[in-house]
């Protein structure tokens, strides 16, 4: 049975999802310092990029960093000010459902009610003044109806890294903005179909940004995941407790890992998309560099000190370390010197290095993940 929550203030929280492990940027990401923690388009790193972009908007002591127990003390060493409160840590990763699902408890325990901005802390987002009337329209939706509102981003590419949203009707306007039903998510296409979502002006790229009222997501929790709701609400009890820690430890091996996506906004129809308007890139692999810095005249793209290509073309080189990155002759390339480890890769080859840390960890060569 569903629990009736009494409304409280409407508060608003970013809640930032910081616990991946950013694979497809190794060897710059590693388990102690993820892609999260890399400063990849500016002097901040991702996470730092994503709290400054709701600095004003959300007040501090309401940003939720969700991630994992052996990266808060590194976190706490880059954010500075925010502090222990600021933070739900998972014992063992287990997907965005129960982090977002443990995240509305730790809310509605505290506040009865609020409205929840989930964002990933490493996408690229410009400009972020377009970007926040965008989350403010959504706000004034779900405010006062109870949907599930994702932020839906104009395809700039026939991209097939990527989600797809198809549109329905139209749902609302808002501040300049359109929302509208969603008729369907679509996985990532083969590059004939990314072609065609491009030009249809139907679908859009699925962000992974939510905005929804903590109360509603825990009520389609409660319909389409009832074994993690009833985890939930346990939860709830014991929020702000001195058992709390110890009740995160005792159930988070159990839970089951699922997304958000697959568990619930999938399975319902309480769910809207809002077309925004702002730059949106996830920042997924290596590739992405050459979409977010400026390539030389030879369609090279440089990071670090010390970097010499010559008679060398369309190659990303990323040096993070002391000495040299020299080429001669070579293409289509990615080179990244990270600490103990050079990794060298046609670009047709970026898809497949997670494969290539499974193999790494088949040699027995885990220290260098």
């Amino acid at each position: 049975m569903r629990r009736n929550y009494e409304k409280g203030i409407m508060e608003q929280f970013a809640i930032i999802l910081a616990g991946g492990r950013g694979e497809r940027f190794w060897p710059a990401s590693r388990y102690l310092r993820p892609k999260q923690l890399l400063r990849l388009i500016s002097e901040k790193t991702m996470l730092e990029e994503t709290i400054s972009r709701v600095e004003g908007f959300i007040p501090p002591e309401n940003v939720l960093i969700v991630t994992g127990a052996h990266l808060k003390s590194l976190i706490l060493k880059e954010i500075g000010p925010l502090g222990g409160e600021n933070f739900f840590v998972e014992p063992v990763g287990r997907n965005t459902a129960p982090a977002i699902g443990f995240a509305a408890a730790k809310i509605v325990a505290r506040h009865g009610d609020g409205v929840m901005f989930v964002l990933s802390s490493d996408h690229l987002i410009r400009p972020v003044e377009t970007f926040l009337e965008a989350m403010k329209a959504a706000k004034e939706i779900v405010e006062n109806n109870d949907i599930l509102m994702l932020l839906g981003v104009e395809p700039s590419r026939p991209e097939t890294g990527y989600g797809y949203i198809e549109i329905g009707g139209e749902m609302k306007q808002m501040n300049g903005f359109v929302a509208f039903h969603v008729h369907s998510f679509k996985e990532k296409p083969n590059h004939l179909k990314a072609q065609e979502y491009y030009l249809d002006s139907k679908h859009l790229w699925n962000s992974g940004i939510f905005v929804w009222r903590a109360k509603t997501i825990l009520d389609e929790i409660s319909a389409h995941l009832p074994e993690l709701y009833t985890v939930l609400e346990d939860y709830i009890d014991v929020v702000g407790k001195p058992e709390e820690d110890e009740f995160i430890e005792s159930v988070f091996n159990d839970i089951s890992s699922v997304s958000i996506d697959y568990g619930v906004l999938e399975k319902t129809v309480n769910v809207g998309v809002l077309r925004a308007k702002f730059a949106w890139d996830d920042v997924g692999d290596y590739a992405a560099l050459e979409r977010i810095i400026p390539k030389s005249h030879d369609g090279n793209v440089i990071t670090g000190d010390d970097v010499l290509l010559m008679d060398s073309y369309e190659t990303t080189v990323m040096n993070n370390d002391d000495g040299a990155v020299v080429a001669l002759g070579v293409s289509d390339l990615v080179i990244v010197r990270e600490g103990d480890v050079v990794l060298v890769l046609h670009k047709t080859r970026i898809s497949q290095i997670r494969e290539l840390l499974d193999n790494i960890k088949e040699e027995g060569l885990e220290r260098y993940l």
